[in-house]
């Protein structure tokens, strides 16, 4: 039989004796009060008469009362019982293996994650030579279930075999970080039938050796460390590139671990500035040294120009023949000469040709022109402005080269060879099949679009205020995840159309209840349409303007990737502009995916290619590469506590709970507290 506290972290209540004490010393001991020299006259002879005052003992007693009632609260959270255990406990054993991608580090061809699972082989053998039971979790990013569970020696052979064919797979170790919470959490399972279970974590994280042995004499876990003290690690970090002075300029992070080391940073951009008269244009290569500090993060910069004056970083200037404006991708390397870890020596950059999305605007608006009662006919400059304010958007977010096209007056639009069509008030006799089609102001139907003009609504020049559709006010148009909210009432409008659509269109916003904002995404019918005039509404005093074009482009035209980098152990959005979109990556990955927008995950490193065709038969592809964690570059990682399981009691196991006698005790102490504090001034 033994005294256990079933949930130790009660005993965090002890801290409020702290807190009790704090009080003591800080509060005032005295009190100033003003008296007649009568009454202290008075008062001194009546104490002549008594007996010695109590007031400090009661105080003293006071305090001790107030701290067992502390004391007592905190045990019973604690939950104290005696607890007798089976005879048969102590042979039972947990094996719960890292797989983290620092396990991938290799000794003479010998990964940790295989010398983790032949000292499981080892404690199965002698486990099972001595009668006992084994189970082994594999702690990968999300480990759900025992590889083995209570396994008896009668079941033996099966399990070695297990073990081995698991030292002997390439693929058992993660490339993620391992959720060893998770896994400790696992191991109540059997502690539920066996609480004196000992737990074995072989890992490659460093805990302190006080730590470790505190931990393993009060709850039963070892710790074993299956590092070498001669490997170490050179690894790529991460990467990114932006834009300064319309030159690209890339930034790369190295560390070298557990050793001081000059290595060789190799750059290579392939399809740099590729134009269709460029295609053949040879990659650019970089080779930079930098010497690296043990355990120090070392930031190079390769940019046009001189270099800047942040400390610690090393700045490239890029020569002539090695600056760049776009590129297809930018493989990054690190020459090591042969670190413990491979898998984190190189890095791939992609993104830096953007897909084009080609705009055509036509406008047959009439503006009046300031003091004069001329027409000046179109284009709209809030238009203009609009997708002007698109453009750098999408160019800033990595997503779309934007170009847009403006159809001079009294010349005909093209109906074919472009993405995105604006038509302003004229409609062409046709309706464009091969891109969205945006209809500003239509001065008639359009039978081929679902649209009938009924008539003019003239509020003459006095403002109404839209609103949104009910059903609809959470539309992606009205309330775009990635950019704007828009604000019906906010918008004024004196004169509309008055449209009749057909079912297929979904009604955002309305004015007078009549539709002024419609879109349709059918697979090869969409279309927006707004049915008033900009001159004829506040919008273009609004930041609703931008917005409602910045909303319809990226309903429209979603990027097929929301980054173009990410790690094991996360995932992506992607979207498609047609019915389907494939991925392919590393190790025969396939996806085929066909509801959007979705999330990929990774649990595998590399490069991963989606690729879709849209509604009008153009081919898009995105390419994303995918990391193990920069924090499992650090091999020797120091770990400062282990997350441990609950003790529970097992079935067959007597307990005696012992909250009942704390829970009066309490009561007592509470009693005597309440009888000196009402006799506090006697």
């Amino acid at each position: 039989m033994s005294f256990e506290f079933l949930l130790p972290l009660g005993l965090l209540g002890l801290l409020g004796i702290v807190a009790l004490i704090i009080i003591y010393i800080i509060r005032p001991n005295y009190l100033v009060q003003h008296i007649p020299s009568t009454y202290v006259w008075k008062l001194s002879l009546r104490y002549k008469k008594r007996r010695l005052p109590t007031s400090k003992l009661r105080n003293i007693l006071l305090f001790l009362c107030q701290v067992f009632i502390l004391a007592s609260i905190a045990g019973i959270l604690a939950q104290p019982a005696l607890v007798q255990h089976n005879a048969s406990d102590r042979n039972d054993v947990i094996a719960i293996i890292d797989s983290s991608a620092s396990m991938y580090a290799e000794t003479n061809g010998e990964t940790r994650f295989m010398r983790a699972v032949d000292e499981v082989i080892d404690l199965a053998t002698e486990t099972f030579a001595k009668g006992g039971m084994v189970s082994v979790i594999v702690a990968d990013g999300d480990p759900e279930d025992y590889l083995s569970r209570r396994v008896a020696p009668a079941a033996s052979a099966q399990l070695l075999s297990e073990l081995r064919a698991l030292r002997d797979d390439e693929q058992a170790c993660y490339y993620g970080t391992s959720d060893i919470a998770a896994a400790m959490k696992l191991t109540e399972k059997v502690l539920e039938e066996n609480p004196a279970a000992d737990i074995y974590l072989y890992t490659d994280e460093v805990y302190d050796e006080t730590y470790a042995e505190q931990l393993e004499e009060r709850r039963n876990i070892h710790i074993r460390n299956v590092n070498d003290a001669s490997e170490w690690n050179g690894a790529v970090l991460g990467a990114s590139v932006e834009i300064v002075d319309t030159y690209c300029e890339l930034t790369v992070e190295i560390a070298s671990y557990n050793m001081t080391r000059e290595m060789d940073l190799y750059v290579e951009v392939s399809g740099p500035d590729v134009t269709p008269l460029t295609l053949d244009k040879k990659p650019i290569v970089i080779v930079k040294p930098v010497f690296c500090e043990k355990d120090t993060v070392k930031k190079i910069v390769f940019r046009y120009g001189n270099g800047g004056d942040e400390p610690d970083v090393i700045y490239h200037e890029l020569g002539v023949e090695e600056r760049f404006q776009t590129f297809r991708s930018i493989n990054i390397s690190l020459r090591t000469g042969g670190d413990s870890l491979g898998a984190d020596d190189s890095f791939n950059l992609y993104g830096g040709t953007l897909p084009v999305l080609k705009v055509q605007y036509a406008s047959s608006l009439h503006i009046p022109a300031n003091g004069s009662d001329k027409d000046n006919p179109g284009p709209n400059p809030f238009v203009n402005g609009a997708l002007g304010m698109v453009k750098n958007a999408f160019s800033r977010l990595r997503r779309y080269d934007v170009q847009i096209t403006e159809v001079q007056q009294g010349k005909e639009p093209a109906l074919t060879g472009f993405d995105f069509y604006v038509f302003e008030h004229d409609m062409p006799e046709q309706l464009p099949t091969d891109g969205v089609v945006f209809l500003l102001d239509p001065n008639v139907g359009w039978a081929g679009a679902g649209i009938s003009v009924i008539s003019v609504n003239d509020f003459n020049k006095t403002l109404t205020s839209c609103m949104a559709n009910v059903d609809n006010e959470n539309h992606f148009v009205m309330n775009d995840p990635n950019g704007f909210r828009l604000v019906p009432d906010r918008i004024g409008v004196s004169s509309y159309k008055v449209l009749t659509c057909d079912p297929s269109y979904d009604i955002l916003m309305t004015c007078d209840s009549d539709p002024v904002l419609l879109v349709r995404k059918d697979a090869r019918n969409q279309v927006a349409v707004l049915s008033f005039s900009v001159h004829n509404s506040t919008l273009p005093r609004e930041i609703e303007m931008g917005a409602l074009f910045f909303n319809l482009f990226d309903y429209y035209f979603p990027g097929i990737v929301s980054d173009y980098s990410a790690e094991v152990g996360g995932s992506l959005e992607v979207n498609s502009r047609g019915e389907t979109l494939s991925a392919t990556g590393p190790a025969q990955f396939s996806k085929e995916l066909t509801a959007f927008p979705d999330v990929v995950s990774f649990s595998l490193p590399g490069t991963y290619t989606f690729t879709s065709t849209t509604w009008y038969e153009q081919t898009l592809a995105a390419q994303v590469f995918v990391k193990m964690p920069a924090a499992e570059s650090d091999i020797f990682r120091y770990c400062e506590s282990l997350v441990e399981p609950d003790k529970k009691l097992a079935g067959g196991d007597v307990s005696t709970n012992l909250i009942i006698y704390l829970a009066a005790a309490l009561v007592a102490l509470a009693f005597a507290e309440w009888w000196l504090h009402t006799h506090e001034g006697r």
